[in-house]
Order: structure tokens, then C-alpha cells, then sequence
């Protein structure tokens, strides 16, 4: 299955920690990394785990939301509100290469995303949970 429009294992590994983490909860995605317990075997699938018993479903794999950039875009902020000032995220690519910020006094912060677009949005919608600045998605 075709990749390139989905984040890394690892990055939707941490989307789904940071979650739970912080009490959010996932909307469905269209795909969900599918990775056997014992084997470690990852593979992306259309698939969708019982969302009902998430937790407590014991069927040999463990699932992992991994959202197309489309749904990212969907969850990104369009800006975010600073003291009553708005700051808009910038996006600059740079070969394969993309880059998102958010840009002001005390927050400078740019997030390179591996081998493009999916990985970097990943990067920068975790980040954003983990530091409390966006709550829901």
C-alpha cells in the first residue's frame, strides 16, 4: 500500500500516547497502522479496529490511527491566538523537504518533516499536544 501520504509508525505511535496522555480523543482515520504484538510486523490497512473496546481488544495487533494529510489539515490550526495576537504557521519546502512554524517572541519553533508533507504535519499537530497549546481534535 502506498505510503506516501500517511506519517511514519512511529510518529502515529506517539499521536496515539500523546493522546491518551492528555485525554483527547482521536476522530476516525482512514487508514490505521495494523502491527502484529509478537512479530512486530507493521503493515497500513483500511481496516478498522472495534473503537468501542479499543483497549481492550487482544487480537494479536495493536492499532494506530494514521491519518492522510487531508485529515491532518483538517486538525491543524489555522492560527493560534497569543495574548490577543494571531500567529499563522508558515510553510516553506525545500526539496522533498517541508517545513512548518509558528513564529513570534517567545515561541520560535520549525519542524522538518523527514521525507515530507505527512511526517512534518505529524511532527508539528504532536508537538502542539504535548505542549498544551492545542486540547481537541
Amino acid at each position: 500500500m502506498n505510503t506516501r501520504h500517511t506519517p511514519s509508525l512511529e510518529l502515529c505511535q506517539e499521536l496515539d500516547r500523546l493522546c491518551k496522555e492528555k485525554n483527547i480523543t482521536l476522530p476516525e482515520t482512514e487508514f490505521y497502522w495494523k502491527v502484529g504484538k509478537a512479530s512486530g510486523h507493521a503493515n497500513l490497512t483500511t481496516d478498522k479496529p472495534d473503537l468501542e473496546n479499543w483497549t481492550k481488544t487482544d487480537d494479536g495487533f495493536d492499532w494506530y490511527h494514521a491519518p492522510l494529510v487531508s485529515e491532518q489539515g483538517e486538525w491543524f490550526p489555522e492560527y493560534l491566538m497569543i495574548r490577543g495576537k494571531r500567529y499563522l504557521p508558515k510553510q516553506q519546502q525545500v526539496g522533498v523537504r517541508r517545513y512548518y512554524s509558528y513564529e513570534y517572541d517567545e515561541f520560535n519553533l520549525i519542524i522538518q518533516g523527514g521525507k515530507g508533507e505527512p511526517n512534518a504535519r505529524q511532527k508539528m499537530i504532536n508537538y502542539l499536544i504535548a505542549e498544551g497549546i492545542i486540547t481537541t481534535l
